[in-house]
């Protein structure tokens, strides 16, 4: 094998830092805006419902649970930590998983193991929404726990490092397992070649660097979405790595290009010491198989013929995706879903032939209907070949809150999106069951908007201070005490000086998104403030102030639409404002319902949902003579999606 010369993949963006910074950056706002650490590598989850059955796949769960079960089963327990570093550990998700134990079938009684877990990545972000994420799953599990039969509460203690994995000197430090889930993928898509070892290209300095951070018996556990099984075999198998193939687990298969395969594939390597020349195995070592016996062929749906479903039995796909993914990470996420339905509801083929059509993956089910909201664009785009529908809606995602429209059975209504941005959006309910938008406030970004937002709330909370400080009013301790604190200063006085600084150490981009962070991070400790028996009056006035402008961009879209309704019946009462019995009849359904004593108020983003934050906003809302008819929380825009879809599929009957 050492021989062999791998083809290396094109160039893409996806390979460079800035893209990933790019991508940690919209992955803190979701966490902000939803609650919700998005997904790793990928920031988008994905609903499926099968009437009556309904089944949840995000982008990249899938793999998660399987890498972590494959570490259950194989990793030797031990009173000791188990030392666990993940290779661009991006959100967190993948080595946070490991704070339970899960029952597997190797392991039907899961008990505590103590794991030291470090993360590593290049991106600054990385580390701070990793930090917070690992904040909130430790929240979770202490207020929720767990199914003592199912899983099992780990003594976990966990790192973020920053560092580059290709230069960094790790003076000898080694882990028990190293976890790979699409790194390889984005360095192999880089032609910065690395200087520090000889100008060589990414994708062969990676594996040696991943090679001494193994220690001997240790293993290495790679998901890979370019490469096939075969090829991570030969690339991690060389001379010189000190890797023998352990397992690869199984994923669902894909028609593409005339070929079959998986659009994933995981696969697990032995560090041993002595391997003999080019020969990538060692038969001397004793490594025990997965429960299938060490099989690597992919279960799942078959996409090779076409799929029948009954016709009571509708699929239908919702998608909340922060980034622009590529047709096979849909597509995988889509076979994920159809692999996890309960037997009674998996589609069965006939056999027949299903041909790629231009290139493009073609679903191995006709969804009854899709909806798309899509962080990065309001524009339509190319899906329709994946999806099997003859056009696919693109929406923003805001617009999919539409779906507590329709299961709240509301012709109209505002959707508001306040986490670390903020957007008002009015959508209408034709008869027919479709959402369609209306009308918009904001949406602007921090530079000129995001009312309410955490944003807005860090930056009234720092302007009330300041001033309270330059007028001789500040009162020691509270939120005053906080900000100080936060920004690492002694005095209130000093506090503007760090709001506009610039780390000189990180990227233009690093340093702005970082500048942004630190304003927007302090919504927390703001709304904790507010919260509490006795509210701090600084937060009062913070949180007071940032409502405000959200409630007018709530007030202002409601008179809009029901200023356009108006217009329309005075249209035809010739501006009396009253119509007789026969006009009144004429009108039509749209003109009828656009009052806000019929609409609903759909409310999603990490701010809006805080309990005390949202009732000082629907309390404004009153005192401006603006009462909904029905509010809605929603928690995860996609299900909430999804549900609507399949209430707008029995209005359609």
């Amino acid at each position: 094998m050492g021989d062999t010369v791998d083809e290396e993949l094109p160039p893409s963006k996806l390979g460079t830092k800035e893209h990933w910074d790019m991508v940690y950056q919209r992955e803190v706002r979701v966490f902000d805006e939803v609650g919700d650490e998005g997904e790793p590598q990928s920031s988008g989850f994905l609903w499926c419902i099968l009437l009556p059955a309904y089944i949840f796949a995000r982008f990249g769960e899938s793999s998660v649970t399987k890498m972590r079960n494959w570490a259950v089963n194989h990793l030797p327990p031990s009173p000791a930590p188990l030392r666990v570093l993940e290779c661009g550990s991006g959100n967190g998700t993948l080595l946070l998983s490991f704070l339970t134990t899960p029952s597997t079938s190797a392991w039907p009684d899961p008990t505590p193991q103590p794991f030291h877990l470090t993360g590593i990545d290049y991106s600054p972000l990385s580390a701070t929404l990793s930090a917070q994420v690992e904040s909130a799953r430790r929240i979770s599990l202490e207020e929720e726990g767990v199914d003592e039969d199912e899983e099992a509460i780990n003594p976990v203690e966990v790192e973020w490092r920053t560092a580059d994995l290709l230069r960094k000197d790790f003076a000898g430090e080694q882990w028990d397992l190293v976890l790979d889930k699409g790194t390889f993928d984005a360095l192999a898509l880089s032609q910065e070649v690395v200087e520090e070892s000889g100008g060589r290209l990414p994708s062969i300095v990676y594996p040696e660097r991943v090679s001494r951070l193994v220690k001997k018996g240790g293993f290495f556990l790679i998901t890979s979405c370019n490469f096939t099984e075969d090829e991570v075999k030969r690339r991690w198998t060389k001379d010189g790595l000190g890797f023998v193939f352990h397992s690869a687990l199984p994923h669902p298969s894909y028609s593409f290009g005339g070929k079959k395969g998986t659009t994933l594939c995981t696969v697990a390597f032995q560090k041993v010491l002595d391997l003999p020349s080019g020969s990538g195995k060692m038969s001397s070592v004793s490594t025990p198989l997965p429960p299938n016996g060490g099989s690597s062929s992919a279960t799942g749906v078959s996409t090779n013929g076409h799929t029948h479903v009954a016709e009571d039995e509708d699929l239908f796909i919702c998608i909340d995706v922060g980034l622009q993914l590529s047709y096979e990470i849909i597509a995988a996420t889509v076979l994920d879903a159809i692999e996890k339905l309960p037997d009674a509801y998996r589609p069965k083929t006939n056999g027949a032939s299903s041909k790629p059509q231009n290139g493009a993956m073609k679903s191995p089910v006709r969804f009854a209907d899709v909806w798309v909201g899509p962080r990065w664009s309001d524009e339509s785009s190319a899906l329709t070949q994946p999806s099997g529908l003859p056009s696919v809606p693109i929406l923003n995602d805001a617009h999919l809150l539409g779906g507590a429209l329709l299961t709240h059975h509301c012709p109209w209504g505002i959707a508001v999106i306040a986490g670390t941005g903020s957007v008002v959006v009015a959508l209408d309910v034709r008869e027919d069951g479709d959402v369609t938008q209306i009308g918009r406030r904001g949406g602007l970004g921090y530079l000129l908007g995001d009312d309410g937002s955490a944003f807005d709330l860090g930056r009234c909370a720092i302007r009330h201070a300041t001033d309270d400080f330059d007028a001789g009013l500040e009162v020691q301790g509270g939120l005053a005490q906080t900000i100080r604190e936060h920004f690492g200063v002694d005095q209130t006085g000093e506090v503007l000086a760090k709001v506009y600084d610039l780390d000189p150490s990180l990227s233009p981009i690093d340093a702005t998104n970082e500048r942004k962070l630190r304003i927007s991070s302090l919504s927390r400790p703001i709304l904790e403030a507010f919260s509490r028996p006795t509210p701090d009056p600084l937060a009062v006035r913070a949180v007071h102030d940032a409502a405000k402008p959200l409630v007018e961009s709530i007030v202002s879209m409601v008179r809009q639409v029901e200023r356009e309704s108006g217009a329309t019946r005075g249209s035809r009462t010739n501006g009396t404002g009253t119509e007789n019995g026969e006009e009144e009849g004429k009108r039509t359904n749209a003109e009828k319902r656009r009052q806000v004593r019929g609409a609903g108020l759909v409310m999603g983003g990490g701010v809006i949902r805080q309990d005390e934050y949202r009732r000082v906003v629907l309390d404004m809302l009153r005192d401006r003579g603006v009462v909904f008819g029905k509010e809605a929380t929603v928690g995860d825009v996609a299900a909430e999606g999804v549900r609507g879809l399949v209430e707008k599929a029995r209005v359609r009957g």
